[in-house]
């Protein structure tokens, strides 16, 4: 059920609970008819209860524009039920109907009434000071205001235990509720945000909402000695907890606006925060290198909205990235949330998005250890044009808050002109030598592939490479040991451009130095992991997959480096499935225990069966509404076309990729590599 079917039976419910008093007290004292006194309190208690969750519900969806309607929603409705209270008593007066002023029935419905009016008023109260008292949450004053919610609403079983409000066992009930309450009533930071007129009119709104407390407290304890009533106010912890609460919170709210008053300049200093971006665009004109004006806009962003953690993607004009800085959050978790982002169709580098609670969202069971939980995400642009995306977490649900998110806006489209001004003063100065150095890693780049793959004649090979910029981070090789044993290498560096390139050259050259020396897949893995822990950066990686054909035999040794499971079509079965083993990625774990996370296998082939080595960027390239092409698709190309040869299977699965994402530019490096045992 939503939540106005909840509101709706519970605002039924409480009337029929009031009225069920009203009809029990009318029993005992019209009819005298005998009827437990804890009947009465049940209902009432029932009542209390369902009252707060009402106004929960009610003041918890509702969106305000500033703080001081939230105080004027407390005046208000404060202020309507002593209107209706007056209105009761005048009328007794007026109509003189002295059978009713003496009734005993009489006393006890005006005072159920005057009852259900002053709980309306300290439930609305309690939770729009949940709202004050939450904004710009932290987790200790998040934890402590759901301990005290709790212990709030749980006292208004108190009703059962009739103690004086001196006794010692009303004193136990309210100390924890006291000092909870201490501790919230002074997280007043939403009183900063407020300018000179409005702390005044805060300051006069408090004041009518101390006035309409101490009506209803007057009218409590003018009751507390009259033995004809049922259940005595004054004697309950839950009513006077709430009346202390409200009480607390608006003297020292009242106080605190008085003091800073003289500083109401903080507001507008506050906003003022967004001119940062002019510290942006003097680091751009002092020449300083992209990585201090991106490290500068980060550090920045998170200082200006007080976020936990933050990272900033930076692309081309292609989409490619070009920069990429994090902080306090590592590549790991960042690749795990945007994992959880995908599959629940949100990309983003789209539209800005807010996201409250992303561990509600679906398949989020892989973040629920991270502290992470409500993420901003906003895009750099520049006239129509792509810069980057900016991202922002916070270690609380909903913990960025409306005039944050303003700030945060306005400094990003300030921060995005100066960047596209930046790199227009970039590329005017070295256009031309980065066209020239990109032409000269494209070709060397091309002479790190294999020149001829005919080097075996029981093998059909076809091999496919395609980067997503002008060079890529995709590798496959193949080395020849004799005419009956060769071995098959694939790979994928960690990012794309001139960098991946780079580290893919790096990984060729392991490749051949280690396969001379006779090793075992798993061997070759680990001597690899080592090679490449002494010259790969910190934040880079490779996947990797290496197979030992022996022909002779027809066995297959392999092992798997994190990279995509190999996908293996059986002649014999007229089955495909995928060949997964236990591996870690090159250069992730970079110590001796990373031999412990990799698999050796081995298999027999038969003639006519197909093996299919391809890289991350088919399975995950993914079509307009964020649908990845996936594992399956793969399968089913390959079992379509398992009689074509080589060539015209990778030319299929090609033509299959283009039409399911509608585009021949796909957002990362991909490549395949068929052999046919024949």
């Amino acid at each position: 059920m939503n939540s106005k079917i909840f509101f709706r039976i519970y605002t039924l419910t409480a009337i029929l609970c009031w009225l069920l008093i009203c009809g029990i007290e009318y029993l005992k004292f019209n009819l005298h008819f005998q009827v437990s006194d804890t009947v009465t309190r049940i209902f009432l208690t029932v009542f209390y209860v369902l009252v707060f969750l009402i106004f929960k519900m009610q003041v918890g969806g509702k969106k305000i524009g500033n703080f001081n309607e939230y105080l004027w929603q407390v005046f208000v409705v404060g202020g309507s039920t002593i209107l209706v209270s007056l209105l009761l008593k005048l009328g007794a007066y007026f109509l003189n109907i002295d059978q009713f002023a003496n009734s005993l029935l009489w006393v006890n419905i005006i005072y159920h009434i005057n009852t259900a009016l002053m709980v309306v008023f300290l439930a609305n109260g309690f939770y729009v000071w949940k709202k004050l008292i939450l904004y710009q949450k932290h987790k200790l004053t998040q934890s402590a205001w759901s301990v005290f919610e709790l212990l709030v609403l749980l006292s208004a079983f108190t009703n059962f235990l009739n103690s004086e409000i001196y006794s010692f066992k009303f004193l136990i009930a309210s100390l924890p509720l006291t000092f909870l309450g201490l501790f919230l009533s002074f997280n007043l930071k939403w009183v900063a945000f407020l300018n000179y007129k409005q702390k005044w009119q805060s300051i006069a709104i408090i004041f009518l909402i101390l006035v309409i407390t101490f009506t209803y407290l007057q009218q409590v304890f003018v009751y507390r000695l009259d033995n004809t009533i049922l259940v005595n106010m004054a004697n309950n912890t839950f009513t006077i907890a709430n009346f202390a609460f409200l009480l607390i919170n608006c003297i020292a709210s009242f106080l605190v606006l008085l003091f800073h008053l003289p500083t109401s300049s903080v507001f507008e200093q506050k906003f003022g925060e967004v001119m940062i971006f002019q510290k942006l665009s003097q680091t751009i004109s002092m020449g300083d290198s992209e990585d201090e004006v991106y490290k500068m806009l980060l550090e920045s962003s998170i200082t200006t909205v007080m976020a936990d953690a933050g990272w900033l993607e930076i692309v081309n004009e292609k989409g490619n990235y070009e920069a990429f800085l994090n902080r306090e959050i590592n590549e790991f978790d960042i690749f795990e949330i945007k994992k959880v982002l995908r599959k629940n169709s949100i990309s983003i580098d789209a539209d800005p998005h807010y996201i409250k609670d992303v561990k509600s969202y679906s398949h989020a069971d892989r973040i629920q250890a991270l502290p992470y939980k409500s993420i901003i995400m906003i895009p750099l642009t520049s006239n129509n044009q792509k810069l980057g995306t900016l991202v922002l977490l916070k270690n609380v649900i909903d913990g960025f808050d409306k005039e944050m998110v303003d700030i945060i806006f306005s400094f990003v489209s300030q921060a995005s002109v100066a960047l596209k001004n930046f790199r227009l003063v970039k590329e005017a100065l070295g256009n031309e030598r980065y066209k020239e150095e990109r032409k000269i890693a494209k070709e060397v780049q091309k002479s790190l592939f294999p020149e001829s793959l005919m080097l075996n004649i029981n093998l059909e090979i076809h091999a496919f490479t395609k980067a997503a910029d002008e060079v890529g981070g995709d590798y496959y090789d193949i080395y020849k040991y004799s005419d009956t044993k060769l071995i098959v290498v694939i790979g994928d560096v960690s990012g794309n451009g001139t960098s991946a390139a780079f580290n893919m050259a790096q990984m060729k050259g392991i490749f051949h130095s280690l396969v001379q020396l006779g090793l075992h897949a798993d061997e070759f893995m680990n001597y690899a992991n080592n090679a490449l822990s002494k010259c790969l950066e910190k934040t880079s990686f490779i996947t990797l997959s290496i197979f030992y054909i022996d022909t002779e035999n027809q066995t297959i040794e392999y092992a798997r480096a994190g990279h995509c499971p190999a996908l293996y079509f059986s002649k014999q079965t007229q089955e495909s499935s995928y060949m997964q083993s236990k591996g870690l990625g090159l250069g992730i774990i970079r110590s001796k225990e990373y031999f412990k996370h990799i698999q050796r296998c081995e298999l027999h082939y038969t003639t006519g069966d197909i093996l299919v080595l391809y890289t991350d960027g088919i399975i995950e390239a993914h079509n307009k509404e964020g649908e990845e092409y996936g594992y399956d698709r793969l399968k089913s190309v390959v079992h379509l076309n398992h009689e074509a040869s080589t060539k015209q299977m990778g030319d299929a699965i090609i033509a299959d990729v283009y039409q399911f994402t509608e585009t021949k530019f796909l957002a990362d490096d991909y490549s395949f590599f068929i052999i046919r045992f024949i």
